[in-house]
């Protein structure tokens, strides 16, 4: 229980600082391409065919050897005329990954987006 109190003081507190760099930068593949993030609550827009992604992580935490990640994602689709078709906005959210292994997310129209660790060096992970 006060792993999660601790955790959520994080977030609020990474929440209000708008723009300030990520410890641990977030690396979001999909398809064939990839993109990574290393400044916290500035969404990332990923255009794949006719819908537009737009993921921003608010904080992330390590704990042992797990990385809990706070995300925000919605999406948007449009036909080939520029017309509206559909909207998903998700809600803040938290999955958990480790250094190796990435995690799958689902931010709307059935196109998985996958979340690891930046391939760069983590300081907390660096024994000095």
């Amino acid at each position: 229980m006060v792993r999660i109190v601790i955790f959520a003081v994080t977030i609020m507190f990474s929440l209000s600082a708008v723009g300030a760099q990520l410890k641990h930068p977030i690396k979001i593949r999909w398809l064939d391409s990839s993109t990574t993030i290393s400044k916290a609550n500035l969404p990332r827009e990923i255009v794949i065919q006719n819908i537009t992604f737009s993921i921003s992580i608010s904080a992330v935490v390590k704990e042992k050897q797990k990385y809990y990640v706070a995300y925000h994602c919605s999406s948007e689709k449009v036909g080939k005329d520029g017309d509206f078709i559909g909207l998903y906005i998700g809600e803040i959210d938290i999955v958990s990954i480790f250094k190796s292994k990435a995690v799958a997310l689902d931010c709307g129209f059935n196109y998985v987006l996958e979340l690891s660790l930046a391939n760069k060096s983590i300081n907390k992970d660096i024994k000095s």
